[in-house]
């Protein structure tokens, strides 16, 4: 055992190491190459406001904000009031960032991409832990290393100032406590369990899509031993809305109505969603973008606008049913093959063979009924569910790449555990080797 976890401690070690090596190496946290953007700070057009928006995009903006002392706001720089448009755990991580090392400096950047760096080195422990409870021992470790060591899965924690590494290793853990709780209906553990959904949904509420199936499953197995439930399940319950009530309530004061968590869904639809849309969002009509969108956006207020918004989301699929789907399907293409998706510094042709790799894995584990197999299943199929909808990115699908990488990985090895069990069964020991006809 102490073996085991000393490998592990030097598996993270490795891959933080790695990852800052990369971030030195390529400079990604110079953002002074990218150009500043230029937005109406108030409502006269003679004043203009000169912002390094390519720093953490929306993220960056309101941890300025918060760490100049403008509470949580503003969300495309100047001064536009209260926002919710991002959820509030990791702006104010980096706000806190921002308050020690200053705003928008190069050793801020790179302490907040070696913060993300340190977030996917310690997705190691879930990836490893997974593996020893589903799909074996070495399946883990060899997936653990793979995480460690592919530069593929590097690629966001070290250029981007954003929650997709905190998103996969938070997603990580919640689906090994799933498989744990299975097997237990204690308070203390339930507890835990609700109390890091409170966490991911402060972080990315897009992750509560897979909390109905992470719950039911070890629920269901539960009951099905006859052991203790709901109690335990009411407990977790109640710790996950006592983590995301205080944003809540402050969403209600500071907007006069209720807002869950991140205020801003009806607006990605519609950047994603219009008639002659290419279905994979088009900045174009982002305030960050579009001076006309930015001013309306100011004038209007967050919850107006957004309400407008909606408006024209339900218009559009009421109007065009059938494009809708047709955009539906397109983003269900693109979210696994990575075709058409642009905003990536790798190849399109990287994203597919992760993608048939895990589908194929998580078929023969199905076959096999290998424990946790269903709980892959339905990881798989409730959290890409949202992107369908709104538009796909390539970041998007990284806090599910742990898990991916696990299928991928398990099929691989069983295959070529397959090839090596019937080249045995051809060539038994003792017998001469069988030579094949040329």
């Amino acid at each position: 055992m102490r073996k085991f976890v000393s490998c592990l401690a030097f598996m993270v070690l490795v891959a933080f190491l790695l990852r800052i090596a990369l971030i030195l190496s390529f400079r990604t946290y110079d953002f002074s190459a990218v150009d500043s953007i230029v937005f109406q700070a108030d409502r006269t057009p003679e004043v203009l406001h000169h912002f390094p928006f390519a720093f953490g995009y929306e993220t960056g903006a309101v941890a300025y904000s918060l760490a100049t002392g403008h509470g949580f706001s503003s969300p495309f720089a100047g001064s536009t009031g209260p926002t919710a448009w991002l959820a509030p755990l990791y702006p104010a991580m980096c706000a806190l960032v921002f308050k020690m090392f200053g705003c928008f400096t190069l050793l801020s950047a790179f302490v907040i991409l070696s913060m993300n760096s340190l977030f996917s080195a310690l997705t190691c422990i879930p990836i490893v832990r997974i593996g020893e409870l589903t799909l074996g021992k070495k399946v883990g470790l060899w997936s653990g290393w793979i995480w460690a060591a592919g530069v593929f899965f590097m690629q966001w924690p070290t250029t981007w100032i954003w929650e997709v590494s905190l998103s996969a290793l938070l997603l990580g853990m919640i689906f090994l406590q799933s498989l744990r709780l299975s097997e237990d209906g204690s308070l203390p553990a339930w507890s835990r369990f609700g109390f890091w959904w409170g966490i991911a949904a402060l972080t990315n509420p897009a992750l509560l899509a897979f909390l109905p199936a992470s719950a039911v499953s070890p629920a269901y197995r539960l009951w099905k031993n006859r052991r203790s439930w709901l109690i335990p399940a009411a407990a977790s319950a109640g710790v996950f809305f006592l983590c995301i009530a205080p944003w809540l309530i402050r969403n209600r004061m500071v907007f006069g109505k209720w807002v869950f968590i991140r205020s801003n869904a009806p607006f990605e639809f519609t950047i994603g969603n219009y008639h002659l849309s290419n279905g994979l969002g088009w900045f174009g009509k982002h305030p960050s973008r579009n001076k006309w969108e930015y001013a309306k956006y100011a004038r209007m207020g967050e919850v107006a606008y957004v309400a407008e918004k909606k408006q024209q989301a339900v218009v559009f699929v009421r109007q065009y049913p059938r494009e809708f789907l047709q955009l539906c399907l397109k983003r269900f293409v693109a979210f696994w093959t990575g075709s058409e998706i642009v905003y990536n510094i790798w190849p399109r042709w990287f994203f597919w063979p992760l993608s048939a790799l895990m589908f194929a894995g998580l078929l023969v584990a199905l076959a096999y009924r290998v424990n946790g197999s269903w709980l892959y299943f339905w990881l798989m199929f409730c959290y890409p569910l949202t992107y369908y909808i709104v538009f796909a990115q390539p970041r998007y699908r990284h806090p599910i790449e742990p898990e991916m990488l696990l299928l991928g990985t398990y099929f691989v090895s069983s295959a070529l555990r397959e090839i090596a069990a019937r080249f045995r069964t051809a060539n038994p020991p003792g017998l001469p080797r069988v030579e094949t006809a040329a």
